[in-house]
């Protein structure tokens, strides 16, 4: 894929007219915004409507597909309505005994060990009216998939004999027992469950709507799980973890990854998840100088889009996925990772954004004086999920100026940057539904904007 210089990048189509002579204006729109984010690092000025502020005092804010939640101090818990702002329903809560919790864009509430249970639990909340739908013993750690046209799963894990309060095992005490379960993540129903093999080590996914998770043992061997059934779907004995315990172990794509730190370095190892068919290695060495845990404990690999990325603490390499092969490295770090580009955030100017062409590592976008803001969904806001956890779909960025800050939208799958208006106070977390915006601004108050067609 050939690199757009930064004077192309396409902003989109304009909103409909009548007639050709609009329609042959928008390329015009389009340079003159383009100028106007390169000279001065800010986007056209549209107007935003606010709707008010919705809570103060708040300690926790999060969003899903049908409401905001905003956890204040009384404590309480309230669900408002994204589209009018309007209290849906509050629900009493005591003090510390649970925390909003979203996955699969939905919300639920998380119980600690030792508050109102002695292990983890998770409450779904009926999002009408706030009332317990159902309550499961354990504690969430992955979205994986769900069966053809069904709501997507939780694989939830769950320790048999907690204790309170809470400790950490002896180096070398006996592993207690632990069930693993896959959740509908709608309705709470047990789709499979099973007690995990004595010393049997759980690799979750990280991308949500997995199809697939691992468990390996000592001595190596490793089983490939079916995220909808739980059973085994292939097995093997890997030589990588043999010998003991490796740095990491994760699913990257479709691709199980292994980092085993050495002398000279780090290799990186990958097996193709279905078969745990050997694929690639490579030796990764971190920039000079290395701090000291990352000698410990070597780099992570992350899925990134269509590559595999190296984040570590002075650089980030992207490799393929294909051959492990590096395709660039640059002193930049992951703020939002799509399909179609990343967006990252300069080593050396916090405030300065760059949207990056994954194949080739050359910047599409350069925003001065922006900065990303924190999202309030769990990453699984599309619009059109269904089976399967979609990944975000965009990143909101901000320009702060004294207590206001310009907000804009940039498509994590095509790079474009879209203006939505000034708002004030300058947000700290943000979530975006169609024309709606929610931010938690000015330290702990919910705010709610009507963004312009």
């Amino acid at each position: 894929m050939k690199p757009r210089p930064a004077d192309e990048i396409d902003f989109g189509l304009p909103p409909a007219t009548a007639g050709d002579a609009s329609r042959r204006q928008w390329p015009i729109v389009a340079v003159l915004s383009l100028v106007v984010v390169l000279a001065t690092g800010s986007l056209p000025a549209r107007q935003v409507e606010e709707m008010g502020m919705l809570a103060d005092h708040t300690v926790g804010f999060v969003a899903d597909r049908s409401s905001l939640y905003a956890l204040r101090e009384e404590p309480a818990l309230t669900a408002f309505d994204w589209r009018t702002g309007s209290v849906k329903w509050t629900k009493s809560m005591p003090p510390d005994s649970g925390q909003v919790y979203l996955a699969a864009d939905r919300a639920y509430v998380r119980h600690r060990p030792c508050t109102n249970t002695v292990g983890w639990s998770l409450e779904r909340l009926d999002p009408k009216t706030g009332e317990q739908a159902w309550t499961r013993s354990g504690a969430p750690v992955a979205v994986i998939g769900g069966p053809p046209g069904r709501p997507p799963g939780l694989l939830v894990v769950d320790e048999r004999s907690p204790s309170c309060p809470p400790v950490v095992p002896a180096r070398n005490a006996p592993q207690t027992s632990v069930r693993l379960a896959g959740l509908d993540a709608e309705t709470g129903v047990i789709r499979w469950a099973f007690e995990m093999p004595q010393g049997g080590r759980l690799v979750a996914p990280e991308v949500p709507g997995s199809p697939r998770f691992v468990i390996w043992y000592p001595g190596g061997h490793t089983e490939v799980r079916d995220a909808t059934t739980g059973a085994v779907v292939s097995g093997a004995d890997l030589s990588e973890l043999a010998d003991g315990p490796p740095t990491s172990v994760r699913i990257v794509g479709g691709l199980l990854v292994i980092v085993s730190v050495r002398n000279d370095g780090a290799l990186i190892t990958a097996y193709a998840m279905e078969a745990l068919r050997y694929q690639w290695h490579q030796l990764f060495r971190s920039a000079e100088p290395v701090p000291i845990a990352e000698l410990a404990y070597g780099p992570v690999v992350v899925a990134c889009g269509p590559m595999l990325c190296v984040p570590n603490w002075r650089d980030i390499a992207v490799l393929d996925p294909a051959t492990g092969q590096q395709r660039w490295r640059r002193p930049i770090q992951l703020d939002g990772v799509g399909p179609g580009v990343l967006v990252a955030r300069d080593r050396g100017d916090f405030m300065r954004i760059r949207v990056v062409d994954w194949h080739t590592g050359q910047d599409l976008t350069d925003l001065r004086g922006w900065g990303v803001v924190p999202t309030a969904t769990d990453g699984t806001d599309a619009e059109d999920i269904t089976a399967a956890g979609a990944g975000a779909s965009h990143v909101i960025v901000q320009k702060p100026d004294g207590d206001t800050s310009q907000i804009a939208r940039i498509d994590l799958r095509t790079g474009e940057v879209t203006p939505l208006g000034t708002v004030t106070p300058v947000p700290s977390r943000c979530a975006m539904r169609g024309q709606r915006l929610s931010c938690l601004a000015d330290g702990d108050s919910v705010h709610l904007w009507r963004l312009p067609v």
